[in-house]
């Protein structure tokens, strides 16, 4: 949470603006440079962006731990329930056990998920989401914002990232409109394009609806992510922030607390990085030239001198097991852009060759921009291991020291990368204003 802080701080001063606070409804967004017109978080950075675009700052962040009449309380008991572990086992104890007697295929297998349940309870993020939503939105919500906002998290239940916010995919409308079987929603969450269009033509559909052309355009892309709308930001951020095997699934409610449900189920989500890092796509998609992202996932470089990664205990592995996983997808992630970009220069030299005609060409532009995003520029703020001074700080860091040094560590990193990043680049537009 605060390594984000700390890039915002060098993004503002470079000119980057995000316009914090909120607005009256009726009152129309401020949009364009140097303002950043989108923010979308994903894990932790799910509590940044709510926090930082209801308006609270660093020393905020700071000022809570240090008690000193921060304007948002923070209290460490925000990251689980209770004041400790032990209280949450016995509470989870008195409760009994979790597993359902129908969901085991034996007693053996009932008997021990019960009692790994009881002996080993999940945390919940129950009471950071009341902090968001009283302390830090106060009752506000999307909507209210002065800076759009989104926010991912990964249904439990399905191979699909939901996006939380106030934009809606059209394929919902369309299924709530039209006599289409319940079962079919579980289609529309992770499958193809022609499966999704089918199902529907299948109810009655007209094949002509614009909804289901862009299904029809690209029949064999799987349709990871899905828009939904109606979940309270709070409610989101908290969903987005469930890092399994810490803290438990979060239901997904609507704003009058009723459970959140897509067809005949509800919704449960956990940490919205397990299978999206990187977020850029939710950007892209929404029309930013611009992205930039924030990402503290590097995996570390504990070379000998420093002891091993093991020696330091469960909180250091599973972090550095967690970075590691990251760092791979978002590696992907790269090599897939490398390789699109590589692609489309080296078809237009081909078309060029040829002499196949600007028409040829703009048709092959338009084909990448559509499917690879070619046109969006891409801005990533993450520590390197190879720099000393990063991987020190990387080092330090643990997810369960919550003190004033701590998060001021973690400041000053994101700042420290944020300033070698954007040193190797010129923002004309932000000049020009």
């Amino acid at each position: 949470m605060a390594y984000h802080f700390g890039v915002m701080e060098v993004l503002e001063d470079r000119g980057f603006v995000l316009r914090a606070g909120f607005r009256d409804r009726g009152q129309p967004r401020e949009t364009g440079p140097p303002g950043i017109d989108l923010a979308v978080g994903s894990s932790a950075g799910a509590f940044f962006v709510t926090a930082a675009c209801a308006g609270l700052r660093p020393e905020d962040l700071v000022g809570t731990l240090e008690d000193d009449g921060a304007r948002a309380r923070f209290q460490p008991r925000f990251l689980g329930e209770g004041k400790g572990l032990t209280r949450k086992t016995l509470e989870w104890a008195r409760e009994g056990p979790k597993a359902s007697w129908s969901l085991r295929r034996t007693w053996k297998s009932w008997a021990a998920e019960s009692t790994l349940n009881v002996l080993f309870p999940l945390w919940t993020l129950e009471p950071m989401g009341e902090y968001l939503r009283d302390e830090v939105l106060k009752g506000r919500d999307w909507e209210d914002l002065r800076t759009e906002a989104a926010i991912l998290a990964v249904d439990l239940n399905h191979p699909v990232t939901l996006i939380a916010g106030e934009r809606e995919d059209p394929i919902l409308e369309l299924f709530r409109r039209q006599p289409v079987r319940p079962e079919a929603i579980h289609l529309i969450l992770g499958s193809e394009g022609r499966k999704i269009a089918d199902a529907f033509e299948e109810a009655g559909v007209d094949p002509a609806d614009p909804v289901l052309a862009p299904f029809r355009a690209n029949p064999l892309t799987r349709n990871a992510t899905l828009r939904v709308r109606g979940v309270p930001m709070a409610r989101a951020a908290i969903g987005s922030m469930a890092t399994y095997p810490f803290y438990h699934a979060v239901t997904l409610q609507r704003a009058d607390g009723a459970p959140y449900r897509l067809g005949h189920y509800t919704v449960q989500v956990v940490d919205g990085e397990d299978r999206n890092p990187f977020t850029t796509d939710v950007a892209e998609e929404s029309g930013c030239d611009l992205v930039i992202v924030s990402s503290i996932s590097a995996p570390y470089k504990y070379l000998h001198g420093f002891g091993s990664l093991a020696e330091r205990g469960y909180s250091a592995m599973h972090q550095q097991k967690t970075a590691q996983s990251r760092d791979a997808k978002q590696e992907d992630v790269m090599q897939a852009h490398r390789v699109q970009h590589a692609l489309f220069r080296a078809s237009r030299e081909i078309l060029e060759s040829l002499d196949c005609g600007p028409e040829a060409t703009d048709r092959l532009h338009e084909l990448f921009q559509r499917l690879a995003g070619i046109d969006h520029v891409r801005l990533r703020i993450y520590p390197d291991p190879d720099i000393a001074a990063e991987n020190r700080i990387l080092r330090t860091l643990d997810p369960l020291e919550f003190t004033p040094k701590a998060v001021t560590r973690a400041l000053d990193l994101g700042r420290m990368v944020a300033r070698r990043v954007l040193a190797g680049y010129r923002f004309e537009f932000l000049e020009r204003g």
